[in-house]
C-alpha cells in the first residue's frame, strides 16, 4: 500500500530543520534569511542557544555593570543583532556567533560593581594629599587621599575638591558605596567611596584602587 502524499510531507514539515527552536526566537516559514540559516544548520542553532544561556546570566548584573566600551549589555546585544541579521550566508553566521560568545564569555568572567545598599558611613579625618605617583603633581597624574580610619581614594584624574580645596585635618564622611566582585581567585576587589569635607561641603567619588580587583 503506498503512502499518502499529505501524509509524507507532513512528516517532513514536522522532522525538517526550520521546525527546530532556537532560544532567542522561533523558527517559522516566514522566518529572515538570517534565522532560517540558523534554523536549518543544527551548529548554528546550539550557538544560539549557547550565547543566549550566557546573555541570560549577565542580565543578572545590575544595570551598573558595563561593557568595556561603556556601553549597556543590552545595547551592544542589539548591535550585535544587526549585525548577525545582515548576514547572507552559514560562515558570515558562524563568525558572529563565535565572536559574540567570545565576547560575552570574556565580559562574564571580568569583574563588576555592585551597589553597597544602604551605604555604610564613617566620620574621620583627612590624613594626607598627594599624587597618584610619587614626586608628581596630582595635576598629572591624579589625586590621592588618605583618611585617617585606613579607608583612602585614588583617581587618574585631578579632583580639585580634594587636591586643592582639602587640607590634611579635614573633618570627612566617608561611605561606601560599591563594591567589586567576580575578581580572580586570591584577589580582592576594590572599593567606592563617596566622601563629603564638612568643611567645604564638597564631594567626591574615589575607588580605594585605580586598577580592578585590588592591585595598587
Amino acid at each position: 500500500m503506498k503512502t499518502p502524499l499529505l501524509f509524507v510531507l507532513a512528516l517532513e514539515a514536522a522532522f525538517s530543520p526550520l521546525a527546530s527552536h532556537a532560544v532567542t526566537f522561533t523558527c517559522s516559514s516566514n522566518s529572515p534569511l538570517a534565522e532560517a540559516l540558523i534554523c536549518k544548520d543544527e551548529k548554528l542553532s546550539a550557538k544560539d542557544d549557547e550565547m543566549a544561556a550566557i546573555y541570560r546570566v549577565l542580565r543578572k548584573r545590575p544595570v551598573q555593570a558595563m561593557s568595556g566600551n561603556g556601553k549597556t549589555l543590552k545595547t551592544e546585544q542589539l548591535e550585535w543583532l544587526s549585525i548577525r541579521n545582515s548576514c547572507k550566508n552559514i560562515a558570515c553566521l558562524n563568525q558572529a556567533y563565535d565572536d559574540r560568545i567570545s565576547e560575552l564569555n570574556e565580559f562574564k568572567s571580568s569583574s563588576y560593581n555592585l551597589p553597597v545598599s544602604p551605604p555604610i558611613c564613617a566620620e574621620t579625618a583627612i590624613s594626607f594629599l598627594g599624587a597618584r605617583l610619587q614626586n608628581s603633581n596630582p595635576k598629572e597624574t591624579g589625586s590621592v587621599v588618605h583618611y585617617q580610619n585606613g579607608m583612602a581614594g585614588r583617581g587618574y584624574g585631578y579632583v580639585p575638591a580634594v587636591s586643592k580645596r582639602s587640607r590634611v585635618g579635614d573633618q570627612v564622611r566617608v561611605c561606601w558605596i560599591w563594591k567589586e566582585v567576580n575578581c580572580p581567585s586570591g584577589e580582592k576587589g576594590t572599593n567606592v567611596y563617596r566622601t563629603t569635607n564638612l568643611r567645604t561641603g564638597e564631594q567626591w567619588e574615589l575607588p580605594e584602587y585605580v586598577y580592578s580587583c585590588a592591585s595598587p
